[in-house]
Order: structure tokens, then sequence, then C-alpha cells
């Protein structure tokens, strides 16, 4: 591993912590396709899919955590909410974290993907929010559809080695219908449980590569919290719009890569 790996990994960790705190989507979705790409690109070596969800484990993690310190200031985390999806994605990521263990670098990504191109397409959905916002103590949600959301998305995550904040975005706000602001900072709040039980599984089976991942994590934590900060003066359409394109670039990045492959 060449000495520039780790003013790469810091750069790239400012980068994703900064589109988690203002997207809450914990920077995995930008993570990955920049971890499997950017240093190859810039000749300080290659990482693997495997290194990739190890080092996102941890990432996402901490990335959640202080995006979700700044969106707790906005009073935009509804707990009844969080804990509602949050006890069942535990469960589901941890599982999924074992099972990862006994897949390959190729089918891991194959998930990522394919989970990319399903967020792609619920991004696309209209949806009907008013121009007023709901009180966070008035909101109202499906709580058996919320465990369900939370225990299929939480399975995934633990594959992939992330919180699966991506998925979980457009699961509130197309299927739970939760507003734009509130989904944002809950699916920080929960992706602390469901990447807390990720970093365990992956931690026990001894994926995590621990050095680069603190290098990484150190510029997410200066980032999330930039971006905590934006998303509150940013429209709510142009949150789900920039979202939406990146969840669909990288879907389509990575299933042209396999394709080729």
């Amino acid at each position: 591993m060449e000495v520039g790996m780790f003013p790469t990994l810091l750069s790239l960790g400012l980068i994703g912590g900064f589109m988690s705190g203002l997207l809450g989507i914990g920077g995995g979705i930008i993570m990955v396709p920049l971890l499997l790409y950017v240093p190859a690109m810039v000749g300080v070596g290659t990482l693997s899919m495997k290194t990739v969800a190890g080092i996102t484990s941890m990432q996402s993690f901490f990335g959640a955590v202080s995006g979700a310190i700044g969106h707790k200031r906005y009073n935009r985390i509804s707990m009844p909410l969080a804990m509602g999806v949050g006890g069942s994605t535990t469960i589901g990521a941890l599982l999924g974290s074992i099972i990862s263990a006994y897949l390959s670098s190729e089918i891991i990504l194959m998930v990522f993907a394919s989970m990319a191109i399903v967020a792609a397409i619920m991004m696309l959905i209209p949806n009907r929010e008013t121009g007023s916002e709901i009180q966070i103590e008035n909101l109202q949600f499906n709580k058996p559809l919320a465990v369900t959301v939370g225990a299929v998305v939480g399975l995934l995550s633990g594959i992939i080695g992330q919180g699966g904040a991506f998925l979980f975005v457009p699961a509130m706000l197309y299927i739970l219908h939760i507003p734009t602001r509130i989904t944002i900072g809950t699916t920080l709040a929960v992706g602390i449980v469901s990447s807390a039980a990720v970093l365990i599984g992956r931690a026990g089976t001894h994926q995590i590569p621990y050095l680069m991942s603190a290098v990484l994590v150190t510029g997410v934590l200066i980032g999330a919290q930039l971006g905590s900060i934006l998303s509150q003066k940013t429209p709510q359409r142009l949150l789900r719009g920039v979202l939406s394109v990146l969840i669909a670039a990288t879907a389509i990045k990575i299933w042209y890569e396999l394709l080729l492959s």
C-alpha cells in the first residue's frame, strides 16, 4: 500500500461525511464507489470490496453518530420512529454482517448494486409532500410496516457493511410517508444502531482494517457536522433530487463495472 493512501482516505472521509450530514445517507452510497475507484485512479493502491465493506462499516457508524448529533440540535429526529425501525434493523444487520463473512467480494458488490438500483427507482416515485412541515410530535406512521422495513434493510445492510441509510431514506419517504427533513434526521439515528450491529458483526469476524478505517473516520466526523448545518438551509426538493442523482449514478457505475468484468 502506498503512503499516499492515507491522505486520500482522509479526503474521501471529508466528502463522505459531508454527504452523510447533508442527505442523511450515512455516506456509504458515496463512499463505496469512491473507495473502489479513487485510490486506483490516483495510483495509491487498489481496495477489494471486502476491504471497502470493512472500512465503511466503521465509517457508517461514526458518520451516523456525527450527523445525528447535528440534526438533533434542530429537532429533526423522531424517537418513536427511530425505535420502531431500529430494533428490527439491529437484528437484521447483525445477522447480515455475520453472513457476509462467507460471501465473496463479487457477491457483496452485486448486493450493494442491487440495493442502489432499488433505491434509485424508489426515488423516482412522485412524493406528495405539502409545503408546511409536520411537527415532529404529531408524526404518525404504520408501526408494523416500519418494523418490516427495518428488518429487510438491516439484513441487506449487514451484508454490504453499511447502515443502509441510502435505502432507508427512500423507504421512509415513499413507504412510510415521512416528511423529508424528519426522514433525514431519523435515518441517521437509525443508522447508529444498524451500523453498530454491522460493526460488531464485522469486528467479530475479523473483517475491519482498523488503521485505514481510523484515518477515513477522522474526515467523516468533520464533514458530517458541516453537512448537517447546510442541510437545514437547503430546500427539501433539492435534497431529494441530489440524493436520487447520487444513488442512480452509483448504481449505473457499479453495474457497468460488474457487466464488464
